[in-house]
């Protein structure tokens, strides 16, 4: 009797709380996507901190001059509770010599193995105008990498995450329950 009282309780904190993870990671990618110039990165980046605080942003120095923010909503209090497969969702930003250099968004879900996919976009001028497609039909990850130039409705599929992964008690297994569409992007390269 207890246990169903404390269960009544509990359900409905847990929905609202899963829901509310969701429209967190997808709030967290869909200015990603939006992202073309320094300006907007700046943009992205000053709105999450004024909404969550500074510490949200995670920022890094490395070699060669890359200035790094990186975001990151992850489940693993309620995955520790066994109510959902654990799963993270981050967004990385990088400059490089004041300039953006790249956006990427990552999603990793599960113990181990780990299913994976990585989706960086760069805006190298000299990057070759198609989209790189590594990994891709092996379980546990994948990566997609594609210039700034690449066309809109290609962009919008490789942006594409499956947020559901997040607050889902199933586990995703593969880029494809990861990244709803990965095998219709277009790779010129041959399988890895």
């Amino acid at each position: 009797m207890i246990l169903a009282a404390v269960g009544a309780v509990c359900t409905p904190g847990i929905s609202a709380y899963l829901a509310r993870l969701n429209a967190l990671a997808s709030a967290l990618i869909a200015p990603a996507y939006e992202i073309r110039t320094k300006a907007d990165a700046d943009r992205a980046i000053a709105a999450w901190s004024k909404r969550f605080g500074k510490g949200f942003w995670t920022e890094s120095d490395h070699p060669g001059g890359d200035h790094n923010y990186d975001a990151q909503i992850v489940n693993l209090t309620l995955a520790r509770l066994h109510v959902v497969q654990p799963t993270g969702v981050t967004v990385g930003i990088t400059m490089r010599d004041g300039q953006l250099w790249s956006v990427a968004v990552i999603e990793s879900t599960g113990w181990y193995p780990v299913a994976s996919v990585w989706v960086q976009e760069w805006f190298d001028e000299k990057m070759p105008k198609r989209v790189r497609v590594l990994g891709h039909r092996r379980p546990y990850n994948a990566w997609v990498e594609f210039p700034a130039s690449l066309p809109e409705d290609q962009r919008k599929k490789a942006f594409a995450l499956n947020t559901k992964c997040l607050v889902s008690p199933r586990i995703c297994k593969s880029e494809e329950e990861i990244l709803p569409g990965i095998s219709q992007l277009q790779s010129a390269t041959t399988p890895d």
